[in-house]
């Protein structure tokens, strides 16, 4: 499947260089262009999924460079997020102009990725797991053992290991996300389930447990959603 196709429309070296830094786990395609002409000539060729647009362009501006995407029926499904200044002047012109959705300057990596990634549509059910392959070191009373994370959602996690535990065991997990700017997370879970390696209740995962987060904190929710986010992206969902 090929990768989401995301048009970067921005004069600033400096800014363009901190949206591609942003995209850079995203598993998609970046495609620039640094003036209002440019952006509408590489949007015919390529059609791409996503275009960050910076109200600041050159040539007729971002703000007519939106109008022209949405008056025009080839570019018109195309989402637009424009970059704008964090005044209120900007926005305005920018929604009346038809775009998609808004990110302020300074962009914030969570805001810039988040704004994106909900105009392209997915096709997997937003609850499903992502797969994920992550070192877990898992705590049950004074014992630390460790797993191989092979999916997680915002709610919990499988993990393979051969280390044999009992449904409504409580561990503490920590674990870093395979993606970089994450931070480690650490948080209780339950064991939910048991897949043994003797009577497996799913042959498509190794002997292992699945668990669910109990108190998880909201920035790690945070985190493992923008993951995830990620992969969706990758797969083309």
């Amino acid at each position: 499947m090929s990768k989401p196709k995301i048009l970067l429309a921005e004069n600033s070296n400096i800014v363009l260089e901190i949206e591609k830094r942003y995209l850079g786990d995203a598993g998609v395609s970046i495609f620039t262009a640094a003036d209002s002409d440019g952006a509408l000539t590489i949007a015919r060729k390529i059609k791409p999924d996503l275009v960050y647009l910076a109200c600041s362009l050159p040539g007729m501006g971002g703000v007519a460079c939106c109008q022209a995407f949405k008056s025009d029926p080839n570019l018109a499904g195309i989402p637009v997020v424009m970059v704008c200044a964090a005044t209120g002047e900007e926005q305005l012109l920018s929604r009346a102009a038809g775009c998609d959705a808004i990110v302020t300057k300074p962009i914030e990596r969570r805001e810039f990725l988040e704004t994106g990634l909900s105009l392209i549509p997915k096709t997997a059910p937003l609850g499903q797991r992502m797969p994920c392959r992550a070192v877990a070191a898992c705590s049950l009373g004074s014992e630390t053992f460790y797993g191989t994370i092979e999916d997680i959602s915002s709610n919990g996690m499988f993990v393979g290991t051969s280390r044999e535990v009992a449904p409504g065991d409580l561990l503490t997990v920590k674990f870093v996300l395979p993606w970089s700017g994450t931070v480690p997370i650490e948080t209780r879970a339950q064991v939910n389930w048991v897949n043994s390696g003797k009577r497996p209740r799913n042959n498509a995962l190794p002997a292992g447990f699945g668990v669910l987060f109990q108190g998880i904190e909201a920035e790690a929710i945070a985190q493992i959603k923008d993951y995830m986010d990620l992969i969706r992206l990758q797969l083309g969902w």
